[in-house]
């Protein structure tokens, strides 16, 4: 039982939220998918609501916990701690892991990589370009040092239709520009584990987990709403709205990978996935609006494929 003569501390939100999306909702000891979940208190002071004290377990599992048994059969404290901590890995592996089109079907492929903001966010994560292909491009001044194209050719007058940057190259150097930027848009998740926003889509959730510059990844239905065209480009105003929860985003047309991205796959109402970068979470007039800067985009998921641990929220409509 838990000390009685310590009174009990309510535990903050954000702890809470962080604790439970850190565990995908599920006990750490048993993991029986969809089995309600309580938040045990490791060392059973109820007033001690620091986060190595705290383990998600379920009903089971913590009438468990306060039940004394032999040695070797107990869940004692430091088998709570092992199992909340070989857990919490697994759900963060295997959560980056279905956020790589290698681990969908064949044709899910990044087709928009954001080439300015990629560098940046690979450089302070210590994220590093393949060095071979990196070494080659740069030799062939197709990119610099740091991986940041030079482009080599003018843009063809197209009347008025969209270019991109790949367009400034070759063809056989683009496709290796290309997949220069695949790989590395693939290292940073698994650098960083984004935080899957289909498992927190709630208004609470979002507002106590997620903060400027968290790196997210949203699999759904999205708007993609052109703007005016300029020099060949064009701002795509991207948007998915559900439970009065609302992403916005803003997504060049020079970053992408050839016409079925320009007309196709980011064009109307499509099914998307989308790395980002969270840039402010705001609420107007009822509406919670999460702002970020999308970092790659990509098509060919499918949602039966996405074998994340985490349960999803806002469904996978537009």
């Amino acid at each position: 039982m838990e000390n009685p003569s310590k009174a009990r501390k309510k535990i903050p939100k954000q702890l809470e939220s962080l604790l439970l999306y850190n565990a995908a909702k599920t006990c750490c000891v048993c993991r029986v998918p969809r089995a309600p979940v309580e938040i045990h208190h490791i060392d059973e002071n109820p007033a001690n609501n620091i986060e190595d004290n705290l383990v998600v377990i379920c009903k089971n599992c913590h009438e468990e916990a306060h039940t004394k048994r032999p040695l070797s059969k107990s869940l004692t404290a430091g088998r709570l701690i092992d199992f909340k901590i070989r857990w919490q890995d697994e759900v963060k592996n295997r959560s980056a892991n279905a956020m790589l089109p290698s681990s969908n079907l064949d044709q899910a492929m990044w087709t928009y990589i954001n080439h300015q903001r990629l560098p940046v966010l690979m450089k302070a994560f210590d994220v590093k370009f393949d060095a071979g292909l990196l070494y080659f491009l740069a030799k062939r001044k197709v990119v610099d040092r740091n991986g940041i194209p030079i482009f080599q050719l003018e843009c063809k007058d197209r009347d008025n239709s969209l270019t991109t940057i790949y367009e400034r190259f070759e063809w056989d150097d683009s496709q290796r520009l290309h997949d220069l930027y695949m790989d590395a848009v693939d290292k940073l998740i698994q650098k960083t584990h984004p935080i899957e926003l289909g498992a927190i889509w709630t208004k609470t959730e979002i507002k106590t987990i997620l903060k400027p510059g968290s790196i997210c990844f949203c699999m759904r239905g999205f708007h993609f709403r052109g703007g005016e065209r300029k020099n060949g480009e064009e701002d795509r105003f991207v948007y998915a709205r559900a439970k009065n929860i609302e992403v916005q985003l803003l997504a060049n047309t020079r970053h992408m990978y050839g016409n079925s991205a320009l007309y196709t796959n980011f064009a109307g109402s499509r099914f998307a996935a989308i790395l980002m970068i969270i840039k402010e979470v705001v609420n107007e007039e009822g509406v919670l609006v999460v702002r970020a800067t999308p970092l790659a985009m990509g098509a060919g998921f499918i949602p039966s494929e996405y074998e994340t641990p985490h349960k999803l929220r806002y469904g996978w409509a537009v």
